[in-house]
């Protein structure tokens, strides 16, 4: 395999027999979709993604033509990270609505109750916004990721979500939410403050 060629390969069935490979595993029947993968030393091994193979899948490269992220039509909504010197998925992202990518080479995927920031395949970061029913209207700002938490409102009046805004600093990942997001810093003036020369007296000055 050389240096440009991809190490993966869509098959449009599994393998019936493990002749060379070393392993085949994941999802093997009709409604899963069987990639094929190539380490550097030659051997191959395959894994059935979740998901149907009519539809759309997305395979990006994270890093190194090594590390990909594998997104499918499924019902869970998975995502899979893997590693292509590894047998297996080395992650799985479930239930993701949504996903953002950031000029800093970030992947943001937005869960029902938490995001997930992909920073390098080794490096991934899940922040819980505590909330249950989604997270919408998202947007990045200004290296700020903003939206709305949602959450179910169980009275009769009203919305039926009740909806809070928040936002994630997408250097520091410091999240803030509600009334949070209403207490920002105010810089101090500097105040004139005359400078008064004290006059050390001698003790036998000191009554």
């Amino acid at each position: 395999m050389t240096e440009n060629q991809n190490p993966y390969n869509i098959l449009k069935y599994p393998p019936a027999y493990m002749d060379g490979y070393l392993a085949i595993n994941g999802c093997l029947s009709e409604y899963c979709i069987p990639i094929e993968f190539t380490k550097k030393n030659g051997e191959k091994w395959v894994y059935g993604f979740q998901g149907e193979i009519e539809k759309e899948i997305e395979i990006i490269n994270l890093k190194d033509n090594r590390y990909f992220l594998i997104s499918t039509t499924n019902e869970l909504k998975t995502n899979y990270i893997v590693d292509v010197e590894t047998i297996n998925p080395i992650n799985e992202i479930d239930y993701v609505s949504e996903r953002l990518k950031y000029n800093d080479g970030l992947i943001l995927f937005l869960c029902p109750n938490s995001i997930v920031i992909i920073k390098d395949p080794n490096d991934i970061r899940r922040i819980d916004t505590h909330n249950w029913d989604g997270i919408r209207n998202n947007r990045i700002e200004n290296g700020i990721l903003k939206g709305q938490l949602y959450d179910r409102n169980y009275n009769d009046r009203g919305e039926k979500y009740d909806k809070t805004d928040y936002e994630l600093d997408l250097k520091t990942f410091i999240l803030k939410k509600g009334r949070e997001l209403m207490h920002k810093s105010v810089p101090i003036k500097n105040s004139n403050i005359e400078k008064v020369k004290v006059q050390k007296s001698k003790w036998w000055k000191v009554w």
